[in-house]
């Protein structure tokens, strides 16, 4: 797929996602796993006091917000001044739009269109921290995605940081979906845009795709598959909330706990799993 049947494909999710909330409420916003937030969100929340991002009364970019999951996310956890949401498809915006109109909070919230693969880039301002989730392996196209590098380095403050989603395996995998580029492709088109890799947080191993597994789809990665779909499975057969609650709280445990094991002897670019890659322009 090109980043065009993307984007489709996106424009009519994103509208019938909208017009759930609006009958089921924000619970029908929420697309990611529960058990992937559960380990996720707490390493993102360290990753920024560790490194000292400025979210705390700085102004935050959240490109391709989607659902709003992780500008949700920096509201309930941070007090940044701003946070401006950029979607390229407009029923994304439209319903966090609408959503935000809801939302009791201080913080300056605004969701604007544009495509961060533009140039020029479609976005105004400087910002302290730029989340790019699950946006830039999306991005096939080799020129495209080189003008997303470059706009981001464009866009970030003094003392600015970007934080993308990467897999980073040793070698570049293509799936219909995603374009999963190798660490070593990766670095040199960030290099080539003006940025540099400084930090690399491992998250999930089960409750997202196993894409940072190197070798073919038949070996470990489909054992990992299995393990995530079973995981859905139970999930999804849970009974009630407090069933769901304990369900994910367990996978939750046992995926910080392979985590924890494997940070002292793997290095973190090596970890199966998906990786918080914060990037700084050079």
């Amino acid at each position: 797929m090109t980043q065009a049947d993307i984007l489709a494909h996106y424009r009519e999710h994103w509208d019938e996602v909208g017009r759930r909330a609006a009958d089921e409420g924000d619970e029908a916003l929420g697309y990611s796993s529960p058990i992937e937030d559960a380990v996720t969100y707490p390493i993102y929340e360290r990753l920024i006091r560790d490194m000292g991002i400025r979210v705390d009364g700085g102004r935050v970019l959240d490109i391709g917000c989607g659902a709003g999951r992780w500008t949700r996310f920096f509201l309930d956890r941070f007090s940044p001044a701003s946070i401006t949401g950029v979607d390229f498809a407009e029923a994304s915006v439209a319903m966090l739009g609408e959503w935000s109109r809801s939302v009791a909070t201080s913080v300056d919230l605004r969701f604007e269109t544009g495509d961060i693969t533009e140039q020029p880039c479609p976005i105004d301002g400087r910002y302290d921290l730029i989340n790019v989730g699950n946006v830039l392996f999306h991005v096939p196209e080799p020129d495209k995605f080189g003008r997303a590098l470059s706009n981001i380095a464009g866009l970030l403050g003094d003392g600015g940081r970007a934080v993308t989603t990467e897999y980073l395996p040793r070698m570049t995998m293509r799936t219909e979906w995603m374009l999963v580029r190798s660490r070593y492709e990766f670095e040199a088109a960030c290099t080539a845009a003006g940025l540099e890799i400084v930090d690399v947080r491992p998250a999930c191993f089960f409750a997202n795709d196993p894409m940072g597994l190197d070798g073919p789809s038949e070996g470990t990665r489909k054992r990992f598959n299995a393990v995530r779909a079973l995981t859905n499975q139970l999930l999804g057969s849970a009974g009630s909330n407090d069933s769901r609650r304990f369900i994910t709280g367990l996978f939750a445990e046992i995926e910080s706990a392979c985590l924890e094991f494997c940070r002292e002897r793997v290095a973190p670019i090596d970890m199966p799993s998906q990786k918080l890659v914060v990037l700084r322009a050079e």
